[in-house]
């Protein structure tokens, strides 16, 4: 078979050699491309596809480790972008705080956030009596009231946060309720706040029938003893009202949270 297609190769190339000595058209070609040509696409395109799938499959590994070095790129940039959100509102939070007016008859002495107690909702501040701070100071960030000064050290305190106010009892041995204003309704509504659960807070208004709508600004009343007024405590959430018992209450979410917590004021 070899043999008998180098001899028709060389009849083919003898006929095709006489012709462009002639100067003939090459009919022999003519005849090879007929038969050739449909072939020849197909045949082509199969052969690129095999090609570009063994590139692919040599490239495989090459594309793999720079497919994740990409998402590892992304996602440190995803980390980044949080980040630099999270100290923007860190520095906005600090900015505001440098804006807070002074407060008659109190004196900020600025704390750093040294220690959390989830269980018992209490914060520990890197400040004591040798700065000034007493019992039953009120503790605010840039947000409002996170709490009143539970227990005091020479260089550090304890603050019982506003979540934890009706649940646990004071020093004193009485519970602590703070004094509120819903300050969206004319007149100002009046009624007490305490901690409900570890995220949500209590009023009880003195109007059972007060015309309080979710959304309302709570803010302290200032009849607490050593808690000034105007200070923000968080927005009502839900309403209850019970005829039974002549009663009002709404369900507030605190305006501080806790895990925004780092720089705060100690009202001494």
């Amino acid at each position: 078979m070899l043999v008998g297609l180098c001899a028709l190769g060389f009849i083919f190339g003898s006929l095709q050699n006489s012709a462009r000595i002639k100067q003939q058209p090459d009919r022999v070609g003519n005849v090879i491309r007929f038969f050739i040509e449909p072939l020849a696409v197909p045949l082509s395109s199969t052969t690129r596809g095999i090609a570009d799938f063994a590139q692919g499959l040599a490239s495989a590994r090459r594309l793999a480790s720079d497919n994740r070095r990409l998402k590892q790129i992304e996602q440190a940039m995803q980390m980044y972008s949080e980040s630099m959100e999270f100290k923007d509102r860190e520095i906005a939070r600090l900015r505001a705080m440098q804006g807070f007016g002074p407060i008659v008859g109190h004196k900020r002495i600025p704390a750093s956030v040294c220690g959390v107690s989830l269980n018992e909702n209490r914060l520990t501040l890197n400040v004591g009596s040798r700065q000034g701070v007493k019992l039953g100071c009120p503790v605010e960030c840039a947000d409002g009231l996170v709490g009143t000064i539970e227990e005091v050290g020479s260089d550090q305190c304890q603050v019982l946060m506003l979540t934890s106010v009706g649940l646990q009892t004071t020093s004193t041995g009485k519970t602590q309720l703070v004094g509120a204003l819903d300050v969206n309704r004319n007149p100002p509504l009046l009624g007490v706040v305490r901690g409900e659960n570890a995220s949500t807070l209590s009023m009880t208004f003195f109007d059972p029938k007060a015309p309080v709508q979710i959304g309302d600004l709570i803010v302290t009343s200032g009849s607490s003893e050593k808690i000034p007024p105007n200070l923000t405590i968080g927005k009502v959430i839900q309403t209850e009202s019970n005829e039974e018992f002549g009663t009002l209450k709404a369900r507030l979410s605190p305006a501080f949270e806790l895990g925004t917590l780092d720089v705060v004021f100690v009202l001494a």
